[in-house]
């Protein structure tokens, strides 16, 4: 889906009621239209997450909510968690992490939202970090890291 598409309709509703007023009239319509567009943009955007997060909330195969440019991608999410493909020996490394408090909070309701527990949707979101990698620092199967950082 476009957005553009969506917030273009609504600028032509405003053009069309415009129609029935003056000249003056559609010249501010127009103004509007283009001053709102981006408001407009924001909010079915929101909207649509919260609709995906609800649905997820009450649905087994949750929905995955995508923009890309001026695209909205929906697509279903596997209902295949990590944990069950896993052997116990697969997940026996552990990581401690420190985080802030709304951190842990956002991540137990995105976990939440998706009908998962925590370490679950976080060895998830690392998986799909890891695979899907720009930077090219992970080679696969030899699970090489490269960069600075401290322990």
């Amino acid at each position: 889906m476009l957005i553009s598409d969506f917030v273009e309709s609504i600028r032509q509703d405003f053009k069309n009621l415009a129609v029935l007023a003056d000249s003056q009239t559609a010249t501010i319509v127009e103004r509007i239209g283009a001053a709102v567009e981006p408001a407009l943009q924001k909010h079915l955007l929101e909207s649509l997450n919260l609709l995906v997060q609800e649905f997820n909330v009450n649905d087994g195969a949750p929905l995955r909510l995508e923009y890309e440019g001026d695209e909205v991608h929906l697509s279903r999410l596997s209902t295949v968690s990590a944990d069950e493909n896993a052997t116990p020996s697969d997940y026996s490394a552990r990581i401690a992490l420190r985080l802030s408090d709304d951190l842990k909070e956002s991540i137990e309701h995105l976990a939440t939202d998706v009908g998962s527990s925590v370490n679950s949707w976080i060895v998830r979101s690392l998986e799909r970090t890891v695979r899907s990698d720009p930077s090219g620092t992970f080679v696969s199967g030899r699970r090489q890291l490269r960069g600075k950082g401290r322990a």
